[in-house]
């Protein structure tokens, strides 16, 4: 009997796909990216997404967009879309903040909306600790009835799936002008995404990140950044992304990027103005999707806002 090439096409997305779910269902139900430094004009880390004992770590008021379009080329392949603002009040020693992250892989998607709570204090001389908690909620959603299927009939694919679930994490984070170091666990409620069908496998489960990094001034121009992110998940094997980052005069920079066994890339940023940094990334995959895919893109913009000085000393950007 022969096979149709439409069937053939259809088959082999199903199981890039299977692959796909199952190894983010399993291993990466955080969304991962290249520029994980996202603030990489400044002194610390930003990406609270990742530890939310960075909100408020800023001077101002930080806001942050980044776009990531994973493994392009294959059909159903991964887009993520990160949106993140947030402040220190200085008067209190906290900082406050909001992040909304939509991830889409083929038929599923994912969106969480967290809000953000630090508090800053200071040990002595230049070291800082910062102390954090997210409270949010995720959904989950599979648009089953858009998935070709041989069994037009078969009552699994004919409708949708979704789940909505609270979400708790907490985040250590002591940073200088020279290193930092931290640790969090964004998701610290395990939930099952199917009930009918509820086993260890499909349940969305604990990311616990160890990050580290140190500012080496080579000297009045040029800063060398290297930094080390360690993602550990219960019965998947430790991820480890080591990047290493070059910035000149505080406004134009790049780096390398190397997730081992997995991928390694690039990326670049600058200042356009006082306030706005614009970047972009590229990875390349060292697995078994090397062959498959185009690569990884991100696009990074962020915007400073210095809410906190006189309005005679604001620079306001205007189109």
């Amino acid at each position: 009997m022969m096979i149709s090439i439409k069937y053939m096409k259809n088959l082999f997305v199903v199981v890039v796909l299977l692959v796909v779910l199952v190894g983010r269902v399993d291993a990466q139900q955080e969304p991962m990216f290249t520029q994980y430094m996202s603030n990489s004009l400044t002194m610390n880390p930003a990406n609270i997404s990742i530890n939310p004992a960075f909100t408020g770590t800023t001077e101002n008021l930080f806001i942050n967009t980044l776009t990531r379009l994973q493994w392009v080329g294959m059909e159903g392949a991964p887009k993520t879309f990160s949106l993140t603002a947030h402040s220190p009040i200085p008067w209190d020693n906290m900082g406050v903040g909001v992040t909304l992250v939509t991830d889409k892989v083929g038929p599923v998607s994912n969106t969480f909306f967290t809000v953000n709570y630090a508090y800053r204090i200071k040990l002595y001389g230049k070291i800082n600790v910062s102390m954090g908690l997210k409270l949010g909620i995720n959904s989950y959603k599979a648009d089953l009835s858009s998935l070709e299927v041989i069994d037009e009939g078969d009552d699994q694919f004919s409708g949708n799936e979704s789940k909505t679930s609270p979400n708790l994490g907490f985040g250590f984070f002591m940073y200088t002008p020279q290193y930092f170091v931290g640790f969090s666990a964004p998701k610290l409620i395990q939930t099952k995404i199917d009930d009918e069908y509820a086993t260890d496998d499909n349940q969305l489960k604990n990311h616990y990140f160890i990050m580290g990094g140190y500012n080496w001034q080579i000297d009045k121009d040029w800063m060398l950044k290297p930094s080390l992110l360690t993602k550990i998940v219960t019965g998947s094997p430790v991820s480890n992304d080591i990047t290493v980052q070059a910035v000149y005069k505080n406004w134009l920079g790049g780096g390398l990027m190397y997730r081992i066994g997995d991928a390694m890339g690039f990326f670049v940023f600058g200042k356009v103005y006082d306030e706005i940094n614009v970047g972009y990334g590229y990875e390349y995959s060292l697995n078994g999707l090397s062959g498959v895919n185009g690569g990884t893109h991100e696009i990074l913009l962020t915007y400073n806002l210095n809410i906190f000085k006189p309005k005679s000393e604001r620079k306001i950007f205007r189109f």
